[in-house]
């Protein structure tokens, strides 16, 4: 339907390519006459440009400048009425014209240009025309199938219609492929190659509003292929209108069904159902089955509430996790055959079902993938994560013990071992009993016989010994790997920990009183670690 510069050619009788053959198939847009030597800083794209020659008739090599500037001006062709001011096109102009597949076509001398402009110029509107009656009933088709209710996989199949080409539509938001297609080839790229290699490969048109991207229209052309016609790219347009439409009323779908499940395992979670019978009616609404045991599994994002400072420093945090939780949950989608979850502020709560026959080799499997995710948050987000894994509750409704479980097992094990780790509660042995004696009066009073003078004295001194404290025993009392931690001098260090010793009436060089250091700030850390979760829980 376009205008292309061979079509042009096939309308008048006597027309010869004397160069640039190569570029019979550029788009004609408008015909125009060359009435200035520097016309093309007017150039708009498009244009098939006539002349008589007349303004280098005294050096036609000028014609060779002028070829190279209308071409890098967007200019379909160039037609010169060889015979009348110049008797031959000189062959480096010939030469430059071929090199460039930029068209040089004869016109014949006895061809006024309102025989060549009007003519080209009606059928470039009929064109138009034509291809406005065309982009409406395509645009009308597109909106039937959205008013229809139809989905995402109608749309490719009217889009392939259509375009009579191999198609298909990478939904990033639901990570799923649409294709349309006769070649297993495409089919394949589509499935197989990475998101980056499909779009280097083929024509792509991003499907998306303000700054989110969907997804991404894949046509079956090499991106330098240029062969796509205006009214193809007009489909493309209107299918990706359409595909936003639907996208957006997927997601809002989606969203109010993931409410609704979110209530339904938080309900669960927090011993707020109390029969076998009313978790199976409420699973059975959303096609699940909780019948075979869960174990509850948590991906706890390492300090992400530390990262809310200032509002400059959260813009975007939400997104960041939102994209994290994402890419945790299509991971453990995939690992486990049954995999129910829900969000809170900064952690993603699993109930999985055992898809081995042995406990003890899914628990070694819900340890590795345990692994695989926090390399894949690591490797994809300026966060690490801490993973917290609960022990077998064979009823749905004892759940939330598991739950209760994996919490600690975040807590405890990020106070003993730090972050970016994943912890089985069940294998934390004697911390699982320190941590509940953390939370004893006796505790705090014990921590408080021994720390309460060294954090009053930061406080009103401004200083940082309970920190500095808190990295010697993390480094089992050695001052050299401490100071070189803090960035301090070795000598700095010694004055840190003789002035620790007076401060906390401590000899800490006694084994007794070292271990009661210890002791003291696991205590403290672990209900510290305690009362933050407390303030963001549920």
């Amino acid at each position: 339907m376009d205008m292309k510069v061979k079509n042009l050619m096939e309308q008048f009788e006597g027309f010869e390519v004397l160069a640039g053959k190569g570029g019979l198939d550029r788009r004609v847009s408008t015909v125009t006459v060359m009435d200035a030597p520097d016309i093309y800083n007017w150039m708009k794209g498009g244009e098939f440009l006539i002349t008589t020659a007349y303004i280098m008739k005294d050096n036609p090599l000028e014609l060779k400048d002028l070829v190279i500037k209308l071409n890098e001006n967007g200019a379909s062709a160039l037609g010169i009425k060889i015979g009348r001011f110049i008797e031959k096109l000189p062959q480096e102009v010939k030469e430059t014209g071929d090199g460039l597949n930029f068209p040089i076509i004869y016109i014949p001398t006895n061809l006024a240009f309102s025989d060549v402009i009007n003519p080209v110029l009606s059928k470039i509107v009929n064109a138009q025309a034509k291809k406005l009656m065309m982009s409406e009933k395509i645009h009308k088709s597109f909106t039937q199938i959205v008013i229809e209710g139809k989905g995402t996989g109608h749309i490719v199949e009217t889009l392939y219609g259509i375009l009579d080409r191999n198609v298909a539509f990478m939904d990033l938001v639901f990570n799923r492929n649409y294709i349309r297609s006769k070649s297993n080839k495409f089919k394949d790229d589509i499935e197989d190659l990475g998101l980056k290699t499909v779009l280097d490969k083929y024509y792509n048109y991003p499907v998306q509003i303000g700054s989110s991207i969907y997804g991404y229209i894949i046509v079956e052309e090499g991106k330098d292929d240029n062969s796509l016609e205006d009214l193809d790219r007009i489909t493309i347009e209107h299918a990706s209108t359409v595909l936003k439409l639907n996208i957006q009323k997927e997601i809002s779908n989606h969203q109010i069904e993931q409410k609704y499940r979110d209530e339904f395992i938080q309900d669960l979670l927090v011993n707020n159902i109390k029969t076998v019978e009313e978790a199976n009616n409420r699973a059975a609404l959303y096609g699940w089955k909780m019948d075979k045991g869960l174990v509850c599994l948590i991906v706890d994002i390492d300090d992400f509430k530390d990262r809310f400072i200032s509002l400059e420093k959260t813009k975007g945090l939400e997104e960041k996790r939102d994209n994290i939780f994402r890419l945790i949950a299509e991971k453990m989608k995939k690992s486990f055959y049954k995999c129910f979850y829900t969000n809170y502020s900064d952690s993603i709560v699993f109930l999985i079902e055992p898809d081995v026959n042995s406990m003890e080799d899914f628990f070694r499997k819900l340890k590795r993938i345990s692994e695989e995710v926090r390399k894949e948050v690591r490797e994809n987000s300026q966060f690490t994560a801490t993973v917290g894994i609960g022990s077998y509750k064979e009823s749905v409704i004892d759940i939330y013990i598991s739950f209760i479980e994996a919490q600690k097992a975040v807590r405890i094990g990020r106070t003993i071992y730090d972050k970016d780790n994943t912890h089985v509660y069940s294998d934390l042995g004697v911390y699982k009993m320190l941590y509940d004696v953390s939370l004893e009066d006796e505790a705090n009073s014990f921590c408080s016989q021994y720390l309460e003078k060294l954090m009053n004295y930061d406080r009103e001194n401004n200083g940082e010994y309970l920190e500095t404290l808190g990295r010697l025993v993390k480094n089992d009392w050695n001052l050299k790997k401490t100071a070189e931690d803090l960035f301090i001098h070795y000598n700095t260090m010694k004055y840190r920990f003789t002035k620790i010793s007076a401060i906390v009436n401590l000899d800490l060089n006694n084994r007794e009183d070292k271990f009661k250091i210890e002791l003291c700030l696991k205590l403290m850390n672990m209900s510290r670690q305690y009362s933050l979760y407390m303030k963001t829980s549920i």
